[in-house]
């Protein structure tokens, strides 16, 4: 049941969140912290939501910490949402891609209904003011630099 489900939501299509204030949330880190979004107001925020099991996923988070490296320092922020159910699944894929960022569990999967995730994976892009100002689904390789393009023009506003 819960693989139909998943099927399920990897191939809707993701609702258009972009204009509206980024719904607040606290999810714990696999480091143990909790992470409040509004902690985050005044820097932009790129939030990856995915699961251990999607390829695509990880070949974003991958491609992602390659790129959070080279930017955290000039403002913008990333998380990583993980909407597996099993907490060891989530912080196994941490430890194995090794990011920089932090990666949060979702587990019963609210923040990703909060967000309307209907596709994996999913990136919102947050502005300093808290709204999301884009959305991307799915991923290919390369695609990355868009999404720091894209934050980068948040980032000078």
């Amino acid at each position: 049941m819960a693989l139909l489900a998943a099927a399920t939501l990897v191939s809707a299509v993701a609702a258009d969140l972009a204009g509206t204030a980024a719904p607040d949330f606290v999810l714990k880190g696999v480091n143990g912290r909790n992470f409040r979004l509004s902690e985050y107001r005044g820097q932009v925020v790129l939030l990856s939501f995915g699961a251990s099991w999607c390829g695509d996923c990880r070949a974003q988070l991958e491609e992602l910490g390659t790129l959070y490296d080279r930017y955290a320092g000039a403002g913008l922020e990333m998380l990583a949402i993980s909407l597996d159910r099993d907490f060891d699944d989530v912080a196994d894929t941490a430890e194995q891609l090794d990011t920089g960022f932090p990666t949060l569990h979702d587990a019963g999967g609210a923040i990703g209904e909060l967000y309307q995730v209907n596709r994996m994976p999913y990136v919102v892009l947050i502005d300093q003011g808290g709204i999301v100002r884009d959305e991307f689904t799915g991923f290919s390789k390369g695609e990355g630099s868009r999404y720091v393009d894209e934050a980068r023009t948040l980032l000078a506003e």
